[in-house]
């Protein structure tokens, strides 16, 4: 019919050269129409079907753009905390070997502590054999609990001995205790002596060594003043210096250590 316009069928059936002939085209005609019908319905299913496909792939490319995208900020957060945890453990490593160089620095200024006793000690030793009458220091100590008293009131926040860090699984050693007060807070002698040292020293800040005697010392570390000058012979709970944070500690502590021959002990059997 698309080929063959109606009209042309038309003279088709009444150009027929009998009636028989008529029925025939008529037939023919008819099932030509019925064909073509057929084949539009087809054609309009075919159509319909394509449609719902097209469709079904718009809507599928939608969905696979949505999820793509999905997938793609997936993707950069994954990458960013990748990143994020690569940075974390670079800081922590930095940290780490930090803090393993400052153990390192503060046995070495342990060691230069005990030299710096030593020394003092060698030097009275060879005083006192110039001088026969050698003028004593104030008392004599002998390793023995209870005589020396804490140079400060405060919280307790390192103990003697064998420390774990758990951020870096570690172990180190604490030479004294330590003790947290307020900047500035006035630092008083654990007992009567002399000062042997007042200075500076890597990782301790500035500090104080007083020898009581009985080859028996204190040091006070992480001072912000030192108020006592060396060689001076000071009292018990004379007031020597100022609690601070030199040393490269986080916040104001005393560090206070009792050594005996300049080897650290724990400062709890002498308090």
């Amino acid at each position: 019919i698309y080929k063959y316009h109606r009209v042309d069928f038309l003279v088709i059936l009444f150009t027929s050269q009998s009636f028989s002939d008529f029925i025939t085209r008529y037939r023919y005609v008819k099932k030509i129409l019925s064909f073509d019908v057929q084949i539009i319905n087809d054609i309009r299913q075919q159509i319909k079907k394509t449609n719902d496909k097209k469709m079904s792939l718009e809507n599928r490319e939608e969905i696979l753009s949505l999820l793509k995208k999905e997938v793609e900020k997936e993707r950069e957060n994954i990458q960013f905390s990748i990143e994020s945890k690569k940075s974390i453990i670079h800081k922590i490593d930095s940290q780490k070997e930090a803090y393993l160089k400052s153990l390192k620095e503060l046995e070495q200024s342990s060691l230069d502590i005990k030299n710096i006793i030593e020394r003092v000690y060698k030097e009275q030793k060879e005083a006192s054999q110039k001088t026969p009458l050698k003028e004593s220091l104030v008392i004599t100590l002998k390793p023995k609990k209870g005589i020396l008293s804490l140079p400060i009131q405060g919280e307790i926040i390192s103990q003697y001995g064998r420390q774990k860090n758990t951020d870096f699984n570690t172990y180190t050693f604490n030479s004294g205790i330590d003790i947290s007060a307020p900047l500035g807070e006035v630092v008083h002698a654990s007992g009567s002596g002399e000062v042997i040292y007042a200075g500076s020293i890597k990782g301790y800040g500035q500090i104080i060594i007083i020898d009581h005697g009985g080859r028996v010392t204190t040091l006070y570390a992480h001072l912000s003043k030192i108020l006592i000058a060396l060689g001076s012979k000071v009292k018990k709970d004379q007031i020597i210096g100022n609690v601070g944070d030199s040393g490269g500690v986080p916040s104001p502590r005393l560090h206070f250590e009792v050594r005996v021959e300049g080897k650290p002990t724990d400062p709890m059997d002498w308090l």
